[in-house]
């Protein structure tokens, strides 16, 4: 009797004979791809991760398929960008806010910030002249008094400028929420030197016109031209219209119902879904404080910022508001009806020829892949922030203040990264210590409150060495016997709020009427 080679472990096979078998006409198909409903869901964090950069800009209504596309279905959205959280005080204004705006964090990653680092960093709108030199730059050559006043972008219609230009009158002709081309913003609105006027590139009006669809208009940040958003979601709208192709030529179905209906429902959701950025902005040209603000993170790092109050308000103290196309009622509907869309058109999926699923799951595996990939991209990478300009001015003698440096004053804790010595960083820059007990920077003791005393003497006397880690150490022990209660006399801080008596409500009287006894 001849001997079963087949049976028992199967170990004299070849290696063909462990796998399914590929299908043909002959034979039924073996192999069977019907998880590829779930690949078209799989991905949803990366998608959400990246919503509100995809729905910015018209590209979004560009019919493709979008992995995990749920992650647009969302029953309600979001009225402002993510802020990212931090403690934050003007120095000058008084305010203390718990968050950073979104295209603030842009400018300076606030996560990139070891361990009591400090940086100081100076951030302006963009006004480029002649030779690509900055008109505050030009204005200061020729001898031009400039004001240090930021007119509100949403208006379009003339004012008068400041005190320092004669009262001369300039027409803001830039779109709402958009920089006036034709005036310098960070100078009362005045009009440039003569034979100076800036123009929008052509790149920025393909920018306009890719956000907004007008090249009149000009959002107050626009996605980048060439995003990888935008790069991306090109390459799936070609990736969209080849599968089709190739299920045309196949006789598939099918497949050209789900990958048209589930194309289609990306191009529903975007729509219900885009929107464009609103920045708070200034409505007058009064005279205002300086805008400079510290903001110190979990990790007790600070970033001194130096601007104008108008770049506070758009950047740091303002809400990035969203401004949607639609309405919520209509909202509701587009999201319902792409709902139903992506339902069906997962059961044809389904139902596809097998080199249609072949085909849809490594696509849908590719644009995961892709998603995943962009999302450790910096951000500038996809936001247009071109109105702005922003440098690097720490001091040479505050740079990496996280990692030790050679002892000073003779006393070895000066060399030592510490959150004391960080913090008289930023106190010596700003010249101010109120900013510190509003923030709660520091505790409210009777010895912090006499460091902090000496720390802003000695700043605005310019003792740039003084040893402030040892002066700390010295108070703690000269006063070790007072209690920890909070001084009697508050720091003096010139930017304290103080409301007028008429707007403080009185404590309730203690007395009980006779007639409820």
């Amino acid at each position: 009797m001849a001997e079963d080679t087949t049976s028992g472990s199967g170990l004299t096979g070849g290696i063909a004979d462990w796998l399914p078998r590929i299908p043909s006409e002959s034979d039924p198909a073996v192999w069977r791809l019907d998880v590829v409903t779930l690949l078209a869901v799989i991905g949803e964090s990366a998608m959400a991760e990246h919503s509100q950069t995809i729905t910015a800009s018209f590209l979004c209504l560009l019919p493709r398929i979008l992995p995990a596309p749920q992650a647009l279905l969302k029953p309600s959205r979001p009225p402002r960008m993510p802020e990212t959280p931090a403690k934050m005080a003007g120095v000058y204004s008084g305010i203390v806010l718990d968050t950073v705006g979104f295209f603030a964090s842009i400018i300076q990653p606030l996560d990139e910030l070891p361990a009591f680092a400090f940086k100081a960093i100076e951030v302006r709108h963009r006004t480029t002249g002649k030779r690509g030199r900055p008109l505050a730059e030009t204005a200061r050559r020729a001898g031009t008094p400039a004001l240090d006043t930021t007119f509100g972008a949403d208006d379009d219609k003339r004012r008068e400028g400041g005190a320092g230009d004669g009262g001369n009158i300039a027409q803001t002709t830039g779109a709402a929420n958009g920089v006036a081309f034709d005036v310098d913003p960070e100078h009362g609105g005045q009009m440039p030197q003569p034979g100076i006027k800036r123009r929008r590139t052509m790149q920025q009006k393909a920018a306009d016109f890719v956000t907004t669809l007008s090249e009149d208009k000009r959002p107050a940040v626009p996605v980048q031209l060439w995003s990888p958003v935008h790069v991306l979601s090109v390459f799936s709208c070609i990736l969209t219209a080849a599968m089709i192709a190739m299920a045309c030529h196949w006789g598939d179905g099918a497949a050209i119902f789900a990958v048209s209906l589930v194309s289609l429902a990306s191009s529903i959701v975007g729509w219900a879904s885009w929107w464009e950025p609103i920045l708070m902005n200034l409505s007058h040209s009064n005279e205002l404080p300086p805008g400079d603000i510290v903001i110190r993170t979990r990790e007790g790092a600070f970033v001194y910022v130096k601007c104008h109050e108008g770049v506070t308000r758009e950047l740091f103290s303002g809400t990035e508001e969203c401004r949607y196309r639609v309405g919520d009622n209509l909202y509701r509907l587009l999201m319902g009806l792409g709902t139903m869309m992506l339902m069906i058109s997962v059961v044809l999926l389904g139902n596809c020829s097998w080199n249609m699923q072949l085909f849809v799951g490594a696509v849908y595996i590719s644009l995961n892949a892709l998603y995943w990939a962009m999302g450790m991209l910096p951000k500038h990478y996809f936001w247009d922030l071109s109105r702005y300009e922003w440098e690097d001015i720490t001091p040479d003698d505050a740079k990496n203040a996280n990692l030790p440096t050679a002892a000073g004053q003779g006393d070895a804790s000066e060399a030592k990264p510490s959150f004391t010595r960080t913090l008289w960083y930023a106190i010596r820059e700003t010249k101010r210590a109120g900013w510190v007990e509003r923030s709660g920077a520091a505790p409210g003791t009777h010895h912090w409150h006499e460091w902090l005393k000496e720390a802003q003497i000695n700043a605005n006397s310019n003792n740039r060495a003084w040893p402030a880690v040892a002066r700390k150490d010295a108070i703690m022990v000269l006063k070790k016997g007072l209690d920890f209660l909070a001084p009697e006399s508050p720091l003096a801080d010139a930017a304290a709020q103080r409301a007028p008596l008429s707007e403080v409500q009185g404590r309730r009287s203690s007395v009980v009427p006779i007639g409820t006894l």
